[in-house]
């Protein structure tokens, strides 16, 4: 994912996630004043097992420069050359069937006796 996609997805994280509960909770501390203190707690201990899991750890990788995306981006790219190198060989053969089948469609057809 590059960076401008990346800050895209965070934008748009931020705008439907953490905004509306940024206003919700607004709203709940106004109109429930020290009462809205468990719902602060709960709302925040949410947040953190969300980036203790699988998402928190992919941010943090991505925000820290991971050196195993690293590898996986030299491994990916080593495969993406290996299979452009397939497709130039399979270009090849195409249009050297095509060159093949253009001569026999060229050269005169024997009919077959009794036909």
């Amino acid at each position: 994912m590059k960076d401008s996609d990346f800050t895209g997805v965070l934008a748009v994280i931020g705008l439907f996630v953490v905004v509306p509960v940024a206003l919700a909770l607004m709203f709940a501390t106004s109109r429930l004043g020290p009462a809205s203190i468990p719902v602060w707690m709960a709302v925040s201990g949410a947040g953190w097992l969300i980036m203790k899991g699988p998402m928190g750890e992919a941010l943090a990788a991505r925000f820290g420069g991971d050196s195993t995306s690293d590898e996986m981006h030299g491994e990916t790219a080593a495969e993406l050359e290996e299979l452009r190198g397939r497709v130039a060989e399979l270009e090849e053969r195409v249009d050297f069937s095509e060159r093949l089948l253009a001569q026999k469609e060229g050269s005169p057809r024997l009919e077959r006796p009794g036909a």
